[in-house]
């Protein structure tokens, strides 16, 4: 009987170790799968991080896109104006010119005129000068008949 109690015994101990065993197993097997799925969190966590960080280098390359962008832009359209103004100068300095080569050119008709009107009074004085002279000098041959006239009588 003893050596059925010792048998026993040594079943139940056997048991009992072997109980023991599977427990430590299984809280190995779930300590291993814990810190397996903490693993798994922390590459999760690390691959959020680089993700994020991706996102955010690309955000900063397409903010400095837009923003070079829009400074092309600016400047383009600084230049359209610039371009407009000049050319509005340019076309108010064309308008200054013709306004003041159809103002030389009226003063040159209006010189011309007046020195028409000075030659033709001019020649109008020369007339009458000589119409005078010849008057005066057939009032001197008159004259000049009338003495050589009467010394002939």
């Amino acid at each position: 009987m003893f050596a059925m109690l010792s048998g026993t015994s040594f079943a139940q101990s056997a048991t009992q170790t072997q109980k023991e065993r599977i427990a430590q197993m299984k809280e190995k097997e779930k300590e291993r799968k814990e810190l397996a799925k903490q693993k798994e969190k922390e590459r999760n966590e690390l691959a959020k991080q680089k993700q994020i960080a991706r996102e955010a280098e690309l955000d900063a390359k397409y903010a400095a896109l837009d923003e070079a962008m829009f400074q092309k832009e600016s400047a383009r359209k600084e230049a359209e104006k610039a371009r407009a103004i000049a050319l509005k100068e340019k076309e108010q300095e064309k308008k200054a010119a013709m306004k003041e080569k159809a103002m030389a050119m009226k003063e040159k008709e209006k010189m011309a005129k007046l020195a028409m009107k000075e030659k033709e009074e001019a020649r109008k004085l020369a007339a009458e000068e000589r119409a005078l002279a010849l008057k005066e000098k057939a009032e001197a041959r008159k004259i000049s008949n009338v003495r050589v006239a009467s010394n002939i009588k």
